[in-house]
């Protein structure tokens, strides 16, 4: 049987006054227990302040349904040839892989690096995958 949305409203109305009520006394106690002098007023509901726009917005504030990302790094050579040198010499696990890219300077802003490195080596023809350890095709 369908409950009547008039039903509903009303008990969901009566639901949220009494929650207020228990509320209202809850917060008299509080007052009471701090001493505060004087009746207690229940301020009406205030709107939400603005949020001031977040760095990296454009002007006006407006976020064109966008994220707000962080700056991009800007590397001398890219992922593709920084894994092609340091598996020049033999192949390498993906944990070492990524150690040694890092190490060589390489910057990720990604959250996950390994991520950003198994999309290269399992998309990319450039890479063969050697029994867990990755070299050049």
């Amino acid at each position: 049987m369908k409950r009547d949305p008039l039903k509903q409203f009303v008990a969901l109305r009566d639901a949220l006054l009494k929650r207020k009520q228990a509320l209202e006394v809850e917060l008299n106690h509080i007052n009471r227990a701090l001493a505060v002098s004087g009746p207690v007023a229940v301020a009406a509901p205030v709107a939400a302040a603005p949020a001031a726009a977040p760095v990296g917005r454009p002007p006006g504030g407006k976020s064109r349904g966008r994220k707000v990302r962080g700056k991009r790094a800007r590397n001398s050579v890219s992922l593709k040839e920084a894994v092609l040198g340091v598996t020049k010499s033999k192949p390498l696990s993906k944990p070492d892989i990524l150690a040694a890219v890092s190490k060589s300077g390489y910057v990720f802003t990604a959250v996950s690096p390994m991520n950003s490195l198994n999309t290269l080596l399992y998309s990319d023809k450039a890479f063969k995958n050697h029994g867990g350890k990755f070299g050049p095709a």
